[in-house]
C-alpha cells in the first residue's frame, strides 16, 4: 500500500488578514480599569502595611522608592491595557473562529470547529454588572489550546455558544 499525500495550494486557503475581525465591548475596557484599580490598591496597601511593620523600609527613600516604583507599574499597565485593548478582536468564519489580542506579543489563535469538545460561558461580577461574558471553546488539542473570548456582550457570547455548540454537533 502506497501513502499518498496530497499537496495543498496555500493560496486557495482562507487568509487569517482577510478576515473582518469584529471589536469586543467598549465597556470591556471599564471592566479592566476597575480590576487594574483593584488590584493596584491592594499592592499599595500591602507597601504600607510592609512600610507600617518594617522598620528598615521607614526611612523616606525606601517610602519614595516603593511609592514612584507603585506609580509606575501601574501607569505601564495601564498604558499596556489600553493598547491592548484596541487590538482585541474576534471573526466567525465558515469552519473556525478566530481570536485576536495582545498590544506587545500579537496573538491570533484559531480554534476549528472540529476541533472544540464543548464551550461555555464565564461572567465575573464586574463582567455582570456591564452586561459582559467570556466565551471560552475547548478544544481537543494539548496544552493551551483552549480559546477564551473576553468582553463580549452577555447575550451575543450565550448566541455563539449556541451556534457554534450547533455547527460541532452538525459535523460530528
Amino acid at each position: 500500500m502506497e501513502f499518498l499525500n496530497p499537496t495543498v495550494n496555500i493560496e486557495l486557503l482562507p487568509h487569517i488578514e482577510k478576515a473582518e475581525l469584529k471589536p469586543i465591548s467598549p465597556s470591556f475596557l471599564k471592566v479592566l480599569r476597575i480590576e487594574l484599580l483593584i488590584s493596584s490598591t491592594i499592592v499599595l496597601l500591602v507597601a504600607a502595611v510592609c512600610i507600617f511593620f518594617i522598620k528598615v523600609l521607614q526611612q523616606p527613600r525606601w517610602i519614595l522608592l516603593i511609592g514612584l516604583t507603585w506609580l509606575l507599574l501601574a501607569v505601564l499597565q495601564w498604558i499596556i491595557q489600553q493598547k491592548s485593548f484596541h487590538v482585541m478582536a474576534y471573526a466567525v468564519r465558515e469552519r473556525d473562529i478566530l481570536f485576536r489580542s495582545g498590544w506587545i506579543i500579537r496573538k491570533i489563535r484559531t480554534c476549528p470547529f472540529n476541533r472544540i469538545q464543548h464551550s461555555s460561558i464565564s461572567s465575573g461580577p464586574l463582567e455582570r454588572k456591564y452586561g459582559l461574558a467570556t466565551l471560552i471553546l475547548y478544544t481537543a488539542g494539548t496544552d493551551d489550546s483552549d480559546v477564551r473570548i473576553s468582553g463580549l456582550p452577555a447575550e451575543e457570547a450565550a448566541t455563539l455558544k449556541e451556534w457554534i455548540n450547533k455547527k460541532v454537533t452538525d459535523e460530528s
